[in-house]
């Protein structure tokens, strides 16, 4: 218990600590409230609340990717668990001699062994971070290098390893001067005895007194500095865990022509509140651009860096979007470079792997949109795309009418003509337009014909999906591409949509319902693995040797559907897939989602190549795929790698078109 002197000074530096804290939480949080309010991220609170309780208090969240740091880093998250109540003890005893605020009792006890042992383990963790962060050096933390040079993880590391330590030592010289009964469930605050072992009386007071002076101190400069770090992901984090969104991975809002006239992000001040809260989450981990396609193929884009230089920039701008004034300066340019949002393919992974939900596509896909419609600043190949898709309806500007000419010689309905089927097909640009999509679209018909599948084609009716154009920035042919789909759909009676691209089906089953199109869409994958099972189409061949399977982004990251693809590769080759070691949800892109297809890649290693490569070492001779745009760019790899005679690429379709009996 400290005298009254000790007791003003204490009360005047928490005053001073949680003031400043509540100060600079305050400001972030009306920083957040600058952004656009139109999200609704608050339905179905007690689903949200539960997962949150199950990422951050297991720990989850950090453990899944990488376990040996995880379990480090809940170490150190558990230590603030329980010393929340050790410092309330702390301080506490200030004031009331053997103040605890569970009182006296077996519980008291127990919490207090679960200090001691935690103590110890957050600082086995503490060090453990060091070592990696400043002498093993993980390219995650240590690039981009201007980011991560920050001071910022040296001084928290230090406080904490700081806190655990006086607080040992502080109790260890209590047991000296006032007897072992209360630490008799401390085996770890009773190692520290001996180290002090000897001293006078008044020599382990002031000791006694200068740990706990120093412990105390060093929560309180933690307070103080947490809203000024990147550890203001401690009450950030758990907040945007809450509020993620429920929608598939990168699924976009509509933009309302009729009631706004900025498009996109020019300014800071333009995010949604919810992609504010992201850059104060963001834990500067690393773990999205670990997995980022355009980052480990030595692109500009690093999702982490997007998120941290908008945090700076909201920051830099604090002065005058708290005084209601427009920002000093745009977001591109200075703060975010236009090499950094067109290198990503919005495959998804960077959301997939962070642990605290940010949503970076969103944000990218904003920028674009501003870049494209409000500044007409684009790569220039994507011209071609935007005529063919304002002309023809389809991003390779092939006629409309031709659409349907890769039917020639088989025998596939229209839908003019049946009116009304079970499927209606939506083959596609790719499926109708593209060599290599032709194909899958022909093993498909070949199999629906011969299960005798009640399907029809739109043909020339059809148009294009408009997912080059949206993921691209360019809502506004987007939106009139879907909106001419949707009228062309009124016009026939089917019950569901299948499709052989994700990228339509995505689009379809997601995205189109918000312009009054909601329609049961299946995956050419979904309906096989039916027609398979319900034995309305036999496999007897099998010539493709071992085969592993990519699994497309939009298809399984996205719409979480891995099972289908790989139980009909298994019925159609009777033998276990060989797995790439980045699959399903670590599934690595092939470099065309995004708009990229149509984009050239002239920085770093092509995408494709990696990937081919990748699938090379499995030994397979055959890779599997269920995406158009995933055979072209694995073909074009295979291709420019040289290596046709040593692996080949075909669609799932193909693939039991050329093992039915």
């Amino acid at each position: 218990m400290l005298n009254l002197f000790g007791q003003i000074v204490l009360l005047l530096c928490i005053l001073a600590s949680t003031g400043f804290f509540f100060l600079e939480v305050r400001k972030r949080y009306r920083l957040v409230k600058t952004g656009l309010k139109d999200e609704k991220r608050w339905d179905k609170p007690v689903k949200r609340l539960g997962f949150v309780v199950a990422r951050v208090a297991t720990q989850l969240c950090s453990i899944k990717d990488r376990p040996v740091v995880g379990v480090m880093h809940a170490f150190v998250f558990w230590g603030f668990v329980f010393f929340t109540v050790a410092t309330i003890n702390h301080v506490g005893g200030a004031f009331g001699k053997g103040f605890s605020l569970w009182g006296k009792g077996l519980f008291n006890d127990l919490w207090f062994l679960g200090v001691d042992i935690i103590a110890v383990f957050c600082i086995i963790g503490t060090i453990y971070l060091a070592v990696r962060r400043y002498f093993v050096k993980p390219i995650a933390i240590t690039k981009p290098m201007p980011i991560s040079r920050s001071p910022q993880s040296a001084i928290v590391l230090s406080l904490i390893f700081g806190l655990m330590l006086t607080y040992l030592l502080n109790q260890g010289a209590e047991i000296i001067l006032i007897g072992e009964s209360f630490a008799k469930w401390m085996p770890f605050t009773r190692a520290t005895v001996p180290l002090m072992a000897g001293m006078s009386a008044g020599s382990l007071h002031i000791l006694n007194s200068f740990f706990w002076w120093s412990h105390i101190l060093m929560v309180l400069a933690f307070l103080v500095f947490i809203p000024h770090s990147k550890h203001f992901h401690l009450l950030a984090g758990p907040i945007n865990i809450f509020l993620r969104s429920h929608d598939p991975i990168g699924t976009l809002k509509k933009v309302d022509f009729e009631k706004v006239e900025e498009f996109g992000v020019t300014n800071v001040n333009q995010f949604q509140w919810k992609n504010i809260i992201d850059f104060f989450s963001c834990v500067d981990c690393g773990r999205c651009q670990d997995v980022c396609p355009a980052f480990q193929s030595d692109k500009a884009l690093s999702p982490k860096v997007i998120m941290m230089s908008l945090r700076k920039h909201i920051l830099h701008e604090s002065d005058n979007l708290l005084s209601g004034n427009a920002p000093a300066e745009p977001v591109m340019d200075k703060w975010i470079t236009a090499d950094e949002i067109w290198a990503c393919t919005t495959c998804g992974a960077c959301m997939e792997a962070c642990p605290v939900s940010n949503e970076h596509i969103p944000t990218i896909l904003e920028l674009r949109r501003a870049q494209m419609m409000m500044e007409n600043k684009f790569p220039q190949e994507l011209n071609p795309a935007f005529k063919g898709l304002e002309t023809n309806s389809n991003p390779w500007n092939m006629g409309s009418s031709t659409r349907a000419d890769w039917t020639e010689g088989f025998e596939v309905p229209i839908m003019a003509e049946k009116q009304e089927v079970d499927y209606l097909w939506y083959v596609g640009c790719a499926g109708s337009f593209d060599d290599r999509g032709k194909e899958i679209s022909k093993a498909f018909a070949k199999i629906l014909n011969k299960a005798g599948v009640s399907y029809a084609i739109l043909g020339e009716e059809e148009g294009c999906c408009g997912d080059p154009a949206r993921r691209v920035g360019n809502e506004y042919l987007f939106q009139m591409n879907a909106e001419q789909n949707i009228e062309t759909f009124k016009q026939y009676k089917f019950k569901k949509i299948v499709t052989c691209c994700p990228h339509g089906y995505h689009i379809l089953k997601n995205e189109y319902n918000e312009f009054g199109g909601q329609y049961e869409v299946v995956h050419h994958s979904q309906l096989l693995a039916e027609l398979i099972s319900s034995g309305k189409i036999e496999l007897t061949q099998n010539g493709n040797g071992i085969i592993t399977f990519h699994d497309s982004c939009y298809l399984g990251r996205y719409n979480q559907i891995f099972d289908e693809p790989r139980s009909i590769l298994r019925a159609a080759t009777k033998q276990e897939i060989v797995e790439m070691p980045r699959a399903k949800t670590k599934s690595f892109c092939c470099g065309a989602g995004g708009g990229r297809m149509f984009m050239e890649e002239t920085e770093g290693k092509r995408i494709n190549h990696i990937r081919v490569e990748e699938a090379q070492k499995t030994g397979a001779a055959t890779v599997g795929t269920a995406c158009p745009f995933c055979m072209s760019m694995f073909d074009d790899g295979i291709k420019e790698k040289g290596i046709e005679d040593k692996l080949k690429v075909q669609d799932i379709a193909q693939i039991i078109a050329n093992a039915m009996s």
